[in-house]
C-alpha cells in the first residue's frame, strides 16, 4: 500500500484536487466542456513535458525546448506561406511551400536536439550550460530569419487543425495522447527504455552493463527536439501566430509539471503517468483559479506554493533531505 501511494502520489493528488475543485465550484469544474478546456490548455505543455521527461530520465535537462519550438514554428508558418514571406521585408526566410516547410521545421528541431546531445556527450559540456547556450543561439537565428516580424498569416492548415474536433474532442488533444502512448511503450517495452533508466540511475554502472551513453543521450535529445517541433506546430495551430517572444512561460511550466508529477531531476526514475499527472494538475489548478476569479498575481503565488510543496513532499518520502 505504501509503495502504491508513493509511486502514484501525483495521480492521487490530482484526483483529490479534482474532487475538491468540483465541490468548491458547485460542479462547474467537472462539466464535460470545462474538462475539455483543461485538456486543450494542457496539450502543448503535455508534449513539452514528455520530451523533457525523456531527457531528465537519462540524467540531463533541456532548456532549449521552447527556443526550438519557436524556431520550428517560424519555419513551418513563415516559409510555408507565400503571403507571410511577402510581408517580411527585413527577413531572410524564403518561401518554399507548405509541405517542405513542415518537413524543414521538424528537421531543424531534431538537428538542434542532436547538436545538444553531441556537445554534451562529445565535448562533455554540462547539459544546463549546453542547452541554455543553445537557446540563446537559436534566439539569434530566429531574429535573423524573421527580422523581428511575427508570423501572423500561416497556411490555413494550422488554423483548421487547431479548430477541428474529432469525436467531439479538439484535435490538438490527440497529439499528447498519442505521444504519451508512444513514450510509455518506449520506456516500458523496449531495450532503449531500460538503457535510458540505467543511464540516469548511474552512468558508470550503466557503462559496465554495456550501455552506450553517447547513443542513448543522442537519442533522448533528438526526441526532445522532435517533441519541441510538434509543440511548435500545435502552438501555431492554437494562436495563429508566432514571434520571438512567444511561449516564454512554457519552459518553466513544463519543468514544473514533471517535478510536480514526481519525476526526480537527478534522473533514473519516473514515467508517463508522472508527467501526465503533473501537467494535468497544473492545468486543472489554473483552470480552477480562473473559475473562482482569483487575481493573476495570487495565482502565481499559489502555483509557486504548489510546486514547492510537491518538491518538499517527494524529498521527504524518498529520503532526499540533507543530513
Amino acid at each position: 500500500m505504501k509503495r502504491c501511494l508513493r509511486e502514484n502520489a501525483g495521480l492521487w493528488v490530482l484526483l483529490l484536487f479534482c474532487a475538491g475543485a468540483a465541490l468548491l465550484s458547485g460542479g462547474s469544474f467537472l462539466r464535460p466542456s470545462n474538462l475539455a478546456t483543461v485538456l486543450y490548455q494542457a496539450s502543448i505543455i503535455g508534449v513539452l513535458a514528455l520530451g523533457q521527461m525523456l531527457v531528465v530520465i537519462s540524467g540531463g535537462i533541456d532548456l532549449s525546448m521552447v527556443a526550438v519550438l519557436v524556431l520550428s514554428a517560424t519555419i513551418m508558418g513563415g516559409a510555408g506561406s507565400q503571403e507571410q514571406t511577402a510581408m517580411m521585408l527585413n527577413a531572410a526566410l524564403p518561401f518554399i511551400g507548405f509541405w517542405p516547410a513542415l518537413g524543414a521545421g521538424f528537421m531543424v528541431a531534431i538537428a538542434f536536439g542532436l547538436l545538444n546531445g553531441l556537445m554534451i556527450t562529445r565535448l562533455h559540456v554540462p547539459a544546463f550550460i549546453t542547452t541554455l547556450t543553445s537557446a540563446l543561439f537559436i534566439g539569434g537565428i530566429e531574429l535573423i530569419l524573421t527580422g523581428g516580424t511575427p508570423i501572423s498569416y500561416p497556411d490555413p492548415f494550422f488554423t483548421s487543425f487547431g479548430q477541428a474536433t474529432w469525436l467531439g474532442i479538439p484535435a490538438p488533444i490527440y497529439m499528447p495522447l498519442l505521444l504519451g502512448l508512444g513514450c510509455w511503450w518506449l520506456l516500458t517495452r523496449t531495450a532503449f527504455g531500460m538503457r535510458l533508466y540505467a543511464l540516469g540511475a548511474g552512468e558508470r554502472a550503466a557503462v559496465y552493463s554495456g550501455v552506450s551513453p553517447v547513443r542513448v543521450r543522442l537519442a533522448a535529445y533528438a526526441l526532445s527536439g522532435l517533441f519541441s517541433g510538434v509543440a511548435g506546430l500545435m502552438f501555431l495551430a492554437r494562436t495563429g501566430s508566432i514571434s520571438y517572444t512567444s511561449g516564454q512561460d512554457l519552459l518553466l511550466t513544463s519543468l514544473a509539471a514533471i517535478v510536480v508529477g514526481g519525476i526526480a531531476l537527478r534522473g533514473g526514475s519516473g514515467g508517463v503517468k508522472h508527467a501526465a499527472s503533473g501537467v494535468l494538475l497544473l492545468a486543472a489548478l489554473s483552470n480552477f483559479m480562473n473559475i473562482m476569479v482569483i487575481p493573476p498575481h495570487v495565482q502565481g503565488i499559489v502555483n509557486g506554493a504548489v510546486i514547492l510543496g510537491a518538491v518538499s513532499l517527494y524529498a521527504v518520502t524518498r529520503g532526499e533531505r540533507n543530513s
